[in-house]
């Protein structure tokens, strides 16, 4: 795989397994000032899960273009990065 787009951010991956910020369509709403390294540990055994935070800002998309020679271009609408696969 040569990339990984992201439609939305994640803060429990931490930096380890986060991809490069041109690749992610949407950010949080409320971001801190640091972001972990390691990724957050999950719930203990038996603990509830709390309700992801709501997305209340801009959204923006990822789009597709393919053609018919099997290569196509994948577009980044949040900052107009565009990258092209052959």
């Amino acid at each position: 795989m040569e990339d990984l787009w992201q439609l939305h951010f994640s803060q429990l991956s931490g930096q380890e397994y986060t991809v490069p910020g041109l690749f992610i369509a949407n950010g949080v709403d409320d971001e801190s000032g640091t972001m972990p390294i390691a990724p957050m540990a999950g719930p203990l055994q038996g603990e509830g899960i709390s309700p992801a935070p709501v997305h209340n800002g801009e959204a923006y998309w990822i789009k597709v273009s393919a053609r018919a020679d099997g290569s196509f271009t994948v577009t980044n609408s949040r900052n107009g990065f565009t990258k092209e696969y052959r």
